[in-house]
């Protein structure tokens, strides 16, 4: 069979449980889109860029997102009702292609972090919500390594060759338990707006951009340059390229804007990173934000700032930076009344 690894940074380490898994597997067919330091949001904007795509459905998605989530939650980047609707739409993108899901919760590793433990149980919570909803499997890392102790784990988040090892056997093991969820009336309540929507104007350029993690069409904006997306909702993350040319942007929405800085500390392991940029503001549009690189340093700096995870500051000089953005992605939360609607149907 086919099958599709969506994972964070566990998924893309030499010997973590995707490439043990990968090894193993020689009768199937196994691809690995993993990319570190997102969370679920990522893993549905690459099943709706495939779809988008036309590529070939697999027969069989194992999603590890649980453990990104955690951390997101513990910084503060992510709302419950957000990861949610996301684990939805994951359901409902498998259910309209025919593919069956399995959902892979690793932990972060043990720790006396309230916080930490308050965002690990948060997100169990959903996931296993979203697993008994849909009738997907959900295997729990204690269900493979039983309760997990500190010696499994080579750092605070990543596992180690040995406890990866036995996470991909046990995947392996249970691949037939995957299922079609049971989520007909699931819905997406988000648009993925990509590089090829968007409406440009001023100094900006349409080019395709390659690498290990990602591959897609993205802006290069200079300044000053700008370029529409069109959406409905509340925007909720952009996806960007940032390397050391990178600077500070403007998001810019009917009622708001704010700047925003898409240089990130990770930079200082990938140079030229990849990465969903969680945006923590309040932007709500029914007609879609405009991304601006404008070219007066001091207005820009007199925006209201949206926060950034682990932030650096821009190197390169103010008129002499871009923005690489190949998506935004907006989100349709439901209604309270919505909420208790759906909450009484399932019931």
């Amino acid at each position: 069979m086919k099958i599709l690894l969506l994972g964070g940074s566990n998924a893309g380490m030499r010997e973590g449980w995707a490439f043990q898994l990968q090894r193993l597997a020689l009768e199937h067919e196994v691809e690995n889109r993993f990319l570190g330091a997102v969370g679920s949001l990522y893993g549905l904007m690459t099943l709706l860029k495939m779809e988008r795509a036309g590529a070939s459905s697999p027969d069989v998605v194992i999603f590890e997102y649980c453990l990104n989530d955690v951390l997101l939650f513990a910084a503060g980047c992510l709302r419950p009702a957000l990861v949610a609707d996301t684990l939805e739409a994951i359901a409902a993108c498998c259910v309209r292609r025919g593919i069956r899901l399995m959902l892979l919760c690793l932990d972060p590793r043990p720790t006396e972090s309230k916080a930490l433990r308050a965002a690990r149980a948060r997100a169990r919570g959903l996931y296993l919500e979203a697993a008994k909803r849909c009738a997907t499997p959900a295997i729990w890392l204690e269900d493979i390594l039983g309760e997990p102790t500190r010696a499994h784990y080579q750092d605070e988040n990543h596992l180690t060759v040995e406890a990866s090892a036995k996470v991909a056997a046990d995947m392996l093991r249970r691949i037939d338990e995957a299922r079609i969820p049971l989520a007909h009336d699931a819905e997406i309540r988000f648009d993925y707006v990509d590089a090829t929507q968007a409406r440009r104007s001023g100094a900006c350029e349409l080019r395709h951009i390659e690498s290990k993690v990602f591959e897609g069409d993205f802006i290069r904006l200079n300044r000053p340059g700008a370029c529409h997306w069109p959406g409905n909702g509340r925007l909720v993350a952009l996806m960007l390229r940032s390397d050391d040319t990178s600077g500070e942007y403007l998001i810019r929405a009917p009622q708001c804007a704010y700047r925003k800085n898409p240089r990130s500390q990770m930079q200082e392991i990938v140079a030229n990173l990849m990465l969903l940029h969680y945006v923590t503001r309040n932007i709500v549009a029914d007609c879609g934000v405009e991304i601006a690189m404008p070219d007066d340093e001091a207005a820009l700096r007199r925006a209201p700032e949206d926060a950034t995870l682990l932030a650096i500051a821009p190197t390169a000089p103010f008129l002499n930076q871009t923005l690489d953005i190949h998506a935004a992605i907006f989100w349709r939360p439901r209604s309270l009344a919505e909420r208790i609607s759906a909450l009484l149907r399932r019931r």
